[in-house]
């Protein structure tokens, strides 16, 4: 028996995929039970590698918006590189971010809310 990997959509959302050792002859069997749209393909290959996690989630979320106009928005950058500062931070978001989500206006300030290291 060779690997094959199984899939399983349900209202188009996959929602189980296994890889099983089984013959065809034992599939035809199995998916006859079961639900949604079922597929099977042949495992060709797996593993492979990946970058090494940071040792450490630098997670930041900010608020950035327009002094004297009200105008404000929160947001979470998911991890920042190690070395990232308030004025790197700062650099990148007045001017260019909008103050707010319902305006084109540029923030000209942003704080760090919370510092997940």
């Amino acid at each position: 028996m060779a690997k094959k990997r199984f899939s399983q959509a349900i209202k188009g959302r996959t929602r189980n995929t296994k890889v099983l050792e089984i013959s065809d002859a034992d599939w035809d069997e199995v998916k006859v039970v079961l639900e949604g749209e079922v597929s099977l393909m042949d495992e060709k290959s797996s593993g492979g590698s990946s970058a090494p996690y940071p040792t450490s989630i630098n997670r930041k979320k900010l608020s950035c918006g327009k002094r004297g106009d009200g105008l404000s928005c929160a947001f979470t950058v998911g991890h920042m590189k190690a070395g990232a500062y308030i004025t790197d931070i700062e650099s990148v978001v007045e001017g260019a971010f909008d103050a707010s989500f319902d305006t084109d206006v540029k923030a000209d300030y942003v704080t760090i809310l919370h510092d997940k290291n």
